[in-house]
């Protein structure tokens, strides 16, 4: 079945999962398939089907039968960054991942923030026989990750949309954000990953630098001093542009 728009033709099922979809979305704590149907103007067996769908696509989920509906991170996959912005951010700070890289002997990458995820944009591989492989384009959450945590210690506004998406694996990382934050650089020693420590500091609020590399060549305190020779090196390239942000 098709509704007539007045700038053309709109299937009337996409429509409606939209509409479920964006209702979903304006809820910090989910909505019900009572609550979606009834404010969608559809019978509950309509919504239901439409749901189903979407749950079984991957874009929402309930935490168990008769649960609040909640969208996943996978519309955060869709998302693209402005493709210029991303190519001038990249091209400015290209310098410094190569000095960096070349000072630490590790390898060193740009992530970029997508919704609740990062987007590794840029990369400079260590020439040491082992060395953490990073492949730009490759996604990752936010939270888990010393270089997503730089980014959420530097934006509360993302903090609080992350920490909303996902409460209970915010409560598990909020001590090592709040580190962050206090220490201007997010560490990871040997938490994450078995055998690779990192450490990230936040070039915007949406952007950051992180070096990563074997634990037995990155102890504590040589991870304190990569992050400040970061530090000193985003110091030459500043101000960097974030209108695309």
């Amino acid at each position: 079945m098709e509704t007539v728009m007045k700038n053309g033709r709109v299937i009337q099922s996409v429509q409606r999962a939209f509409e479920l979809l964006e209702r979903i979305a304006a809820s910090t704590d989910g909505s019900r398939l009572s609550e979606l149907a009834d404010g969608a103007g559809l019978n509950r067996s309509t919504a239901h089907n439409l749901l189903a769908s979407l749950e079984e696509l991957g874009y929402i989920t309930q935490d168990k039968k008769g649960a609040a509906y909640r969208l996943t991170g996978k519309l955060n996959q869709l998302l693209r960054l402005d493709a210029e912005a991303e190519h001038a951010l990249r091209a400015r700070l290209r310098p410094v991942l190569k000095a960096v890289s070349q000072a630490s002997g590790e390898s060193t990458f740009l992530g970029l923030a997508t919704g609740t995820d990062y987007l590794c944009s840029d990369a400079v591989l260590s020439e040491k026989p082992l060395h953490l492989a990073v492949r730009p384009g490759e996604r990752k959450p936010l939270i888990v990750e010393a270089i997503g945590h730089a980014m959420l210690a530097a934006d509360p506004e993302l903090a609080r949309a992350v920490q909303a998406h996902d409460p209970s694996e915010w409560e598990a990382h909020a001590a090592e954000i709040a580190d962050a934050e206090r220490r201007g650089v997010a560490l990871d020693l040997d938490s994450q990953n078995a055998g690779i420590s990192c450490v990230a500091v936040a070039v915007t609020p949406r952007a950051a630098i992180a070096v990563a590399g074997p634990t037995n060549r990155l102890p504590k305190a040589l991870l304190l001093t990569i992050g400040q020779h970061i530090r000193d090196e985003l110091a030459k390239v500043r101000p960097v542009n974030q209108e695309w942000l």
